[in-house]
């Protein structure tokens, strides 16, 4: 059985070799940077940091104990855009043109650089450890949805807009089509040494990318069909977000040309789902409701830390009634609250 709770610094080991796997641009391997986060996390939980500097990491374990070896995790950050630190995008935008010699009407769709000091709640920093990908308990499920079960309880924590960036098109050798004929041209350097000095500071991409629009019909086909696409390892993430309700947006990041999605936070199926009931009396694994009660993810923080637990329960009225053992690794008792999204899938 598998357990989510909020990460700290004692989980430097297990986010660390997840970060390894992952190495993206919230949830880079560089031990600094993890060191950090984990601070990070630990503070927000304990509503220690401002929502401009909040950041929420949760991850998957196997039950026993906080020892528990770390299989998967997932993050929050409560704002993606603040002063010094702006959130940028790529536009996608039709000009249109039309010459009255040749009476002809043109469409060009075009590239155009923006950013923002005032930015959305980012989702990211998803991976689950390669053996348990396919797991009987859907671990990336688990990891994802977890954390709009914690939008839910705490609204208030975060932005109106949720927004999720997902890894664009990698070519040969893993580069990005995108970014060497469009952000290595201005910038000069690779997407690697891009990407990680973006993390930190973000000055030379509004100093040194043109603001001028870009006309997509100048770039190589091939990079033309890297616009906008998800890289395959993405795909499934992507797809599982889609089922509760986001959609793309027309922007895509300016170093990859991955896309970007969005979704309300209240218009999110999971946010609006997640119900506050009692903890009702445990059933045991013997009988029939066991068996065939719902899935679905309960989550309390009620004794000040953060922990959810994807199990099989019933909800009768303004209880729930799950197994013993669910109800001590959450530790719950007889009329704790809980809060409960049912999961269809």
């Amino acid at each position: 059985m598998l357990l989510v709770r909020q990460a700290g610094p004692k989980d430097f080991a297990g986010v660390f070799s997840l970060a390894k796997l992952l190495d993206s641009y919230n949830l880079p391997a560089d031990r600094g940077y993890i060191r950090q986060l984990l601070q990070d996390s630990q503070a927000s939980f304990a509503r220690h940091l401002p929502r401009a500097k909040a950041r929420y990491l949760f991850v998957l374990v196997k039950r026993g104990g906080e020892a528990s070896p770390i299989v998967g995790c997932s993050l929050i950050i409560a704002k993606h855009g603040v002063p010094g630190r702006p959130h940028l995008w790529f536009s996608l935008e039709t000009l249109p043109k039309y010459s009255r010699t040749l009476r002809l009407k043109r469409s060009n769709r075009v590239l155009r650089l923006g950013s923002t000091q005032d930015g959305p709640t980012e989702v990211g920093g998803l991976v689950v450890a390669p053996g348990y990908r396919k797991h009987s308990q859907r671990c990336g499920m688990q990891i994802s949805f977890v954390r709009f079960l914690y939008m839910a309880i705490h609204p208030e924590r975060f932005e109106d807009r949720i927004l999720v960036e997902y890894r664009g098109a990698m070519g040969e050798g893993n580069r990005s089509p995108f970014w060497e004929r469009v952000g290595k041209i201005f910038t000069g350097l690779s997407y690697k040494e891009a990407d990680r000095l973006s993390i930190f500071n973000k000055e030379f991409i509004l100093s040194l990318m043109p603001r001028e629009p870009i006309y997509c019909a100048l770039l190589p086909p091939l990079v033309q069909m890297a616009i906008g696409a998800i890289h395959p390892a993405a795909q499934r993430a992507a797809r599982l977000l889609q089922s509760i309700g986001f959609r793309p947006l027309p922007q895509i990041e300016p170093f990859d040309g991955g896309p970007y999605y969005s979704a309300r936070r209240e218009e999110i199926r999971l946010v609006r789902q997640t119900r506050r009931l009692r903890v009702g009396a445990p059933f045991a694994l013997s009988l029939v409701e066991a068996r065939t009660g719902q899935r679905m993810l309960i989550g309390t923080d009620a004794d000040g830390l953060f922990r959810a637990a994807w199990v099989r329960g019933s909800v009768v009225g303004k209880e729930v009634r799950m197994g013993g053992k669910e109800m001590e690794d959450l530790n719950t008792q007889v009329g704790d609250t809980v809060y409960v999204c049912p999961l269809s899938r």
